[in-house]
């Protein structure tokens, strides 16, 4: 209790039928300024929760309850950015949205293709299914484009001893940043 009284004057105590009052309505309004709060991180897609399904259905993405939050707001952030003119920066910004790092587009003009190198991750990229729908979106249908991923050699795994490699299998080595 004493969150809204103690913003009254203290004379305001002396009345029972006050006192009575803003007890019986504090519980409510705790409640409204829990809600209006939890509304507000719904216009954030980044703090949005419960209000994904808006933002996915405003922006024609299908609606999948069951997919974890992050995999969904990449999507409505790829769409959010995907809008306008197909640039190598907008594809790059795309690419980045799904692979949570850095991204380098080079175009090949006269092939009418694309590479798209994941230099931000090491290894194949999550949602990687998703990159190529919104790819198909934003770019013209007559440009290719092909992924390059990152791996771990064995030249970059040297400074590691082979007790430490061999713990791990080799899809777990090559896809691994390794510090």
């Amino acid at each position: 209790m004493r969150a809204l009284i103690a913003r009254y004057p203290d004379f305001y105590m002396g009345s029972p039928e006050f006192v009575e009052m803003q007890e019986t309505l504090e519980p409510e309004v705790l409640e409204l300024w829990t809600a209006q709060g939890g509304l507000m991180d719904q216009l954030c897609v980044n703090t949005a929760t419960w209000g994904l399904q808006y933002w996915e259905r405003t922006l024609g993405i299908p609606v999948e309850q069951g997919k974890d939050l992050e995999y969904r707001r990449s999507r409505i952030r790829s769409k959010l950015r995907g809008s306008g003119v197909t640039t190598v920066a907008l594809i790059e910004s795309v690419a980045e949205s799904f692979s949570n790092g850095d991204v380098a587009v080079t175009e090949f003009p006269q092939a009418y293709r694309l590479e798209i190198k994941f230099v931000g991750t090491i290894g194949i990229p999550p949602n990687l299914e998703d990159l190529t729908a919104s790819l198909r979106e934003i770019l013209p249908a007559h440009l290719a484009w092909d992924y390059v991923m990152v791996y771990n050699t064995w030249d970059m795994t040297a400074r590691h001893t082979w007790d430490e490699l061999r713990q791990r299998s080799w899809d777990d080595v090559k896809g691994v940043a390794w510090t």
